[in-house]
């Protein structure tokens, strides 16, 4: 019995083939490029829609933006309002107030943008007699004060404050490294409460920029008496910057202050 054996290819046939495997690999090539553009879209956390690792539309997994459900909405642990400056005005006296309140923020990580607020003030009656609306960065730390200072009640006398966010925070998460930590030093509170004063430092390399420091005073049981703010623009690496708070009118009975650094995200 007698068995063919299969002629071998010869140089330019091996080309020919070789030539036809390439091109057919470049036209799966192309038309898999043509696929990934045109019909094809990978997910991203802009496209108003559930898609990838995320766990609502457009937030969880990888997005910055926390979904609503995973998120906790901020507690007022306090607020309160304090008399600054009286002035004389026409028949009566002009009567200046501060107001300000302690915000609760469990979502470790996390910050809001541009969230609105307002106080509103009272007086003994329970009358209201001014609102202060405003809007706010709740950074990612877990005790926020915001302070709203000159608020002017005319010839009313304010006693107490109430506080409340008019929109709900939309949660982000921040990373770690995004915000310089800043120290505070040599903190010094005048006996009578007039002043307070405190330097800054930024020991990292990284500049620092647009940052509020709140200083709040309170009584031996632990209840606020003043408080006040103040911006520094910048604070460039491996430097320092003193800060002063003052009230013209004194604070009777403070024992210690409370020094909070809000960074910009």
């Amino acid at each position: 019995m007698r068995y063919n054996t299969p002629m071998a290819l010869s140089w330019g046939e091996r080309r020919k083939y070789t030539y036809v495997a390439v091109g057919i690999f470049i036209l799966l090539l192309l038309a898999w490029g043509a696929y990934a553009t045109f019909f094809s879209t990978q997910p991203t956390c802009f496209d108003a829609k559930q898609d990838g690792n995320e766990q609502g539309i457009d937030c969880g997994g990888s997005c910055s933006l926390i979904c609503p459900n995973q998120a906790t909405q901020p507690t007022v642990a306090w607020a309160r309002t304090f008399l600054t400056a009286t002035s004389s005005a026409g028949t009566g006296q002009i009567n200046t107030y501060t107001a300000a309140a302690y915000i609760q923020n469990t979502n470790v990580g996390a910050g809001a943008h541009n969230v609105a607020y307002s106080f509103e003030l009272f007086d003994a009656n329970n009358d209201l007699v001014v609102e202060k609306d405003g809007v706010t960065d709740l950074p990612p730390l877990a005790t926020i004060p915001i302070v709203e200072p000159n608020i002017s009640a005319g010839q009313r006398t304010v006693t107490h404050a109430l506080f409340a966010f008019s929109s709900l925070p939309s949660w982000v998460k921040v990373p770690q490294d995004a915000i310089p930590p800043v120290e505070v030093t040599n903190q010094a509170l005048s006996p009578d409460g007039s002043r307070l004063s405190l330097t800054l430092q930024n020991n990292t390399v990284k500049d620092a920029s647009n940052l509020t420091v709140v200083g709040v005073l309170f009584d031996a049981n632990g209840a606020a008496l003043a408080a006040s703010k103040s911006l520094v623009a910048s604070l460039p690496h491996k430097s320092s910057q003193d800060v002063v708070f003052t009230w013209p009118l004194g604070t009777p009975g403070v024992v210690r202050a409370e020094i909070t650094v809000l960074p910009s995200f």
